[in-house]
């Protein structure tokens, strides 16, 4: 069996998807993966069926990496530093051990500074993504944050980026402060993360 068949093979068994949550500093990408956290664990006070959470925090100089149970799911979520220099970013050195099986990538700019939408070419680079692309083994996920704050990148510039022959199949706005669109994306990790495991429960 080769060693790609036994990681799958592994991640089914435990009902594991990795996501990493990447954009510049300060665009909310901490406080959106915490407002997530906090409506994972509202919900599953609320479920009656025994569903629990289980959560996990793990802090490098470059990234904390989140872990909770949600829906019978296992995510594990890299939320990794914003701030970078061409070729100083750890992720530069260190990306095919911390990115080669990860399952879901979200992007996150601020909707009140466009710099942070101009800056995701950087960060797509940065990825170097066309192995997952090629594979469709991979779900992309764009946010706009901060939708409670002037709007300085309009909707019809970000949907450019949106649609099935481009690398985001699925926009969402949202507020961290204001929990606005968080159980969107909620819903929406939890359903990608059903058809990479191919669950159809």
């Amino acid at each position: 069996m080769k060693i790609t068949d036994f990681l799958s093979n592994l991640k089914t068994a435990h009902r594991l998807i990795r996501m990493t949550v990447v954009g510049d500093g300060a665009v909310g990408k901490t406080t959106l993966v915490q407002a997530l956290l906090k409506k994972t664990k509202q919900n599953n006070h609320n479920n009656s069926n025994g569903t629990f959470l289980e959560e996990k925090i793990t802090r490098t100089p470059f990234m904390e990496i989140e872990s909770w149970t949600y829906k019978d799911l296992v995510f594990q979520c890299y939320d990794l530093a914003g701030q970078r220099e061409p070729g100083l970013h750890p992720l530069d050195l260190l990306k095919n051990q911390v990115l080669k099986y990860i399952d879901i990538f979200m992007f996150v700019f601020a909707l009140d500074r466009y710099e942070s939408f101009k800056n995701l070419n950087s960060w797509l680079q940065l990825m170097n993504m066309e192995y997952n692309l090629k594979e469709n083994n991979t779900g992309f996920i764009l946010v706009g944050n901060k939708v409670d704050l002037e709007r300085n990148v309009s909707k019809d510039l970000v949907m450019t980026l949106v649609g099935e022959d481009r690398y985001f199949h699925t926009y969402i706005e949202t507020s961290s402060i204001y929990g606005v669109g968080v159980s969107e994306v909620l819903d929406k990790i939890v359903i990608m993360g059903r058809k990479l495991l191919n669950f159809n429960d």
